[in-house]
């Protein structure tokens, strides 16, 4: 009589995941390639969050807008060199609302800049706010905001993704952006300390400090991240 052998399960060596098919972020060029990183990005997350939580959430639909957002403003209209983790935490740390009527986190004045073409520079004489020409020129096309006096959100992925953001509730808002910054913390863990000997075939993590994709643009023509003055 012949018995089949029990398969032996294999040891778990490590509780560090990743995804063979997602890009480096430092590698994103074109909306489709953010929003496939975004999709992957969440998938990666997702796995971390036993009770499945994102998939439950009325919310979930939300968050992966303010990601794709912040991200398509990174490939976009900032220096490729920022193209990083660490500049979406960056930019995820300007979303913080407070619970007062009319006040705006930073963030919004960082997209106005986009949709009106003006960005605040210091104050007037009556101390209000000082509208100027905004510096932003998309990487991809080089259409400059301030030249067209603004741009739609259909004529801007990033502009678009955000639109549904910004109207939501407060408390919807401080779920969200809550919730990204989690995740954000759990990918930057796995992508650190996932050797690069232990990732699969396939697998392809870029360091912050990898050579520039391409962008024929000169860096020095790009404006860093521009806030209200307080």
């Amino acid at each position: 009589m012949f018995f089949k052998k029990k398969k032996e399960k294999t040891p778990k060596t490590s509780n560090r995941k990743v995804v063979p098919s997602m890009k480096p972020i430092e590698e994103l060029r074109t909306n489709k390639d953010i929003a496939e990183w975004c999709r992957d990005f969440f998938r990666v997350t997702d796995s971390l969050c036993p009770d499945g939580c994102s998939e439950k959430s009325i919310l979930v639909r939300p968050e992966r807008n303010l990601l794709m957002a912040l991200t398509t403003v990174l490939v976009e209209w900032m220096p490729r060199k920022d193209l990083s983790i660490n500049s979406l935490f960056l930019l995820l740390s300007h979303a913080e609302k407070e619970d007062a009527r009319n006040y705006k986190p930073p963030l919004d004045f960082l997209f106005e800049q986009i949709e009106t073409g003006y960005q605040y520079s210091g104050t007037t004489i009556d101390g209000h706010p000082k509208a100027v020409p905004s510096l932003f020129c998309r990487n991809s096309d080089a259409r400059c905001p301030a030249k067209e006096k603004g741009l739609e959100p259909v004529e801007d992925f990033a502009l678009q993704c955000y639109q549904s953001v910004r109207q939501l509730r407060y408390a919807d808002y401080t779920v969200i952006v809550s919730s990204l910054t989690s995740r954000l913390i759990d990918f930057k863990y796995l992508r650190e300390a996932e050797p690069a000997a232990e990732a699969p075939t396939g697998t392809r993590w870029v360091p912050s400090d990898a050579p520039d994709y391409g962008f024929d643009d000169n860096d020095d023509d790009i404006p860093a991240f521009s806030f209200p003055e307080a």
